[in-house]
């Protein structure tokens, strides 16, 4: 689900923030489940907040892609508020599943948070002396990140120390090799290969 939440998006600073996580928003504690907007029958969803936008508007279109609510900026100037056109929000799964809510002031809000993606509530005030180890999604983004790096590291290392110390892996000195005709290969345990008279 947190792939689905747009503060995770590192061109909206989601990973690259600055500053210890409780500066962000925090740890998740919940997923409140997928947010349903209804105006009577008529189904609606949130206008999803584009990565390059720092503010967008709150709109909520229908399956046509027209605007039939909206969380106007200069409100005397409004025709489609969620007021006056009696929007009502729906969870399903999730914490609040089943809940359906028809005070404007609550659909305001959690329309507000449903442009980011999915619902969650974040705690920001950590104790950090109970023995659990929290972090946030920048910390999963750094902590797979080092992993990774150190496993090819290890791995580099490995396929280089096979190859500096070829002669201990299969037996065969490096003086050995140099002494084989050019040309053949020699065969571990053969007495009949080919040797260049030392000088």
């Amino acid at each position: 689900m947190l792939y689905d939440y747009i503060g995770c998006n590192p061109s909206k600073g989601g990973l690259f923030r600055s500053g210890p996580i409780l500066k962000g928003d925090g740890v998740v504690q919940n997923w409140l489940g997928h947010s349903i907007f209804e105006r009577g029958s008529l189904a609606l969803t949130i206008r999803r907040m584009p990565a390059f936008f720092e503010t967008f508007p709150v709109l909520l279109i229908d399956q046509g892609g027209t605007v039939r609510a909206d969380i106007p900026f200069r409100r005397a100037e409004s025709r489609y508020s969620i007021e006056q056109r009696s929007v009502v929000i729906f969870f399903s799964r999730g914490l609040l599943n089943g809940t359906e809510y028809s005070l404007a002031s609550v659909v305001k809000e959690y329309s507000r948070k449903a442009q980011f993606g999915e619902i969650f509530t974040f705690k920001r005030t950590i104790k950090l002396f109970d023995g659990v180890f929290r972090t946030s999604p920048r910390g999963w983004y750094s902590f797979s990140h080092i992993a990774l790096a150190l496993l090819f590291l290890l791995g580099h290392l490995w396929h280089a120390c096979r190859a500096v110390f070829q002669d201990l892996w299969t037996g065969v000195t490096s003086i050995t090799l140099h002494q084989v005709e050019y040309g053949r290969n020699e065969k571990l345990g053969d007495k009949t290969t080919k040797w260049i008279q030392s000088l």
